[in-house]
């Protein structure tokens, strides 16, 4: 068994497969700043999933809200907005009602824009969700050129 293990190893490894980290289970980010990351790397990658377990309110993930047909139609509209070649995290700004405003500066070929993303706790398992971006500063980067770096 061990030889087998070995080998998958040595295969995979001569192939160019890199180890990809492990996704997590647990929904939202442990701070404000940690889930918009993850939902900006999400939509980086286009990964729908990844981004459905961030995005929520106070009471729910919205994917627990709405069908999953609308979910990943809205979610499609989120990726053509937000993902990008390179992008930066601005400092938090406290919002209303215990909500916190991040700017997240985004580049995609020769075009920028700088989205507000809106967060907040949920109430039940005391992590951070996006409850809202604000995509009207990106609607320009939906008609950019394509993402220049190739997506691991």
């Amino acid at each position: 068994m061990r030889r087998l293990g070995i080998a998958l190893v040595l295969v995979l490894g001569s192939l160019g497969c890199r180890p990809r980290a492990v996704a997590s289970n647990t929904a939202g980010g442990a701070t404000s700043t940690e889930a918009v990351m993850l939902f900006v790397e999400a939509s980086r990658r286009q990964d729908l999933q990844a981004m459905s377990m961030v995005w929520g309110n106070e009471e729910s993930l919205t994917r627990d809200r709405v069908d999953r047909a609308e979910l990943e139609r809205r979610l499609l509209i989120i990726v053509c907005h937000v993902r990008h070649d390179e992008s930066r995290i601005g400092a938090a700004q406290l919002g209303e009602a215990g909500r916190v405003i991040h700017r997240v500066e985004t580049v995609r070929g020769s075009r920028s824009a700088t989205i507000p993303f809106t967060t907040v706790k949920n109430s039940r398992s005391g992590r951070w969700f996006v409850e809202d971006i604000d995509l009207r500063p990106a609607r320009e980067i939906c008609n950019a050129e394509p993402v220049t770096r190739p997506v691991p």
